[in-house]
């Protein structure tokens, strides 16, 4: 069996969290029947500044669902710069750097049900090591990434989704992550075409409205070309979320054509959402009293709730 994979018996001890008998959860899941092994969930976004409340927010729904819930996040590179190596300067004269600490760990409960299984939890560690005697053909330096490996496998049985939050959410994960969902940032919505100015009493042209397939594909080419083009191997992707950093132009009809086409074209509709970074903290996850508040945890649980089915609809299996 895998490593990672989850036994019957960790299965059972899951079930049992939520008050089901141990040996009745055992037996089940010996029969084919038990719950969905843990999710490793990869957010992928081309920037991820304004998208912390989004993710913060669907974890923090799914806790008070009353699941098991971890944010496993990567700690700043303090080794990024401590390789002993040549310095930088034009010279290219070598320098003794000191090789930096690598920090250590630190866990802390977001949010914790008061008579129920539901908690958040957020877990920072390193998730790489770099061996700067083991150069690479490019000359680099070997990235091991045991660490994040070894962090996933500790968390399995104790989690019902990891949520994997790198420093940049660009790249797939494709060693750790069993789903892959998208989140579009959306600065400008295109809902008409190029607007021109023109001289005279009429101003600004407001543009020719397009349809919601014709906004679909500007979506695709605007915010989701981050994700084509690539040389890598393909990535199952289980969804697209979408994050206006502005008030919707169009109504709810002109969305579900979006949806409609973005189905089409083969990108499951999981939502849409309005950014709350202001006065959100640049790249921080939500204050633990926001991870609270019933009324900023119901915002994101439709998009949550159809986010679960979309992965609980297949296999939380290793790519």
């Amino acid at each position: 069996m895998p490593k990672n994979q989850s036994t019957a018996a960790q299965s059972a001890r899951r079930a049992s969290r939520s008050g089901e008998k141990y040996t009745e959860a055992l037996r089940r899941a010996g029969t084919g029947d038990a719950p969905h092994a843990p999710h490793v969930l990869r957010f992928l976004a081309e920037r991820s500044g304004n998208l912390y409340h989004l993710v913060g927010g669907i974890a923090a729904a799914w806790a008070h669902s009353g699941q098991r819930v971890l944010l496993l996040e990567e700690a700043e590179d303090y080794w990024r710069w401590s390789m002993s190596g040549v310095g930088r300067s034009r010279s290219r004269r070598k320098k003794e750097i000191e090789p930096a600490t690598p920090p250590e760990p630190t866990t802390s409960t977001l949010w914790a049900s008061p008579d129920g299984p539901g908690l958040l939890t957020r877990h920072t560690c390193m998730w790489e090591v770099r061996h700067p005697a083991q150069e690479s053909d490019r000359g680099f330096p070997r990235t091991d990434r045991s660490p994040l490996t070894a962090a996933v496998a500790d968390a399995l049985d104790a989690y019902d989704v990891i949520v994997l939050l790198p420093k940049y959410w660009s790249y797939p994960d494709r060693e750790n992550a069993t789903a892959h969902v998208v989140l579009g940032e959306i600065d400008v919505f295109p809902h008409t075409n190029c607007r021109t100015t023109l001289p005279g009493p009429r101003g600004e042209e407001t543009g020719v409205p397009l349809s919601p397939e014709q906004s679909a594909a500007v979506l695709r080419e605007r915010c989701l070309d981050f994700l084509f083009g690539s040389l890598h191997p393909p990535i199952h992707l289980d969804g697209v979320i979408w994050q206006s950093n502005g008030q919707l132009p169009v109504d709810a009809d002109y969305l579900a054509g979006i949806d409609r086409d973005m189905s089409r074209a083969g990108l499951r509709p999981l939502g849409w959402t309005l950014s709350q970074r202001w006065p959100s903290p640049h790249r921080q996850l939500p204050e633990p009293d926001r991870l609270k508040d019933l009324s900023f945890v119901q915002r994101y649980q439709p998009i949550a709730q159809r986010l679960r089915t979309a992965l609980d609809a297949r296999p939380a299996c290793r790519h």
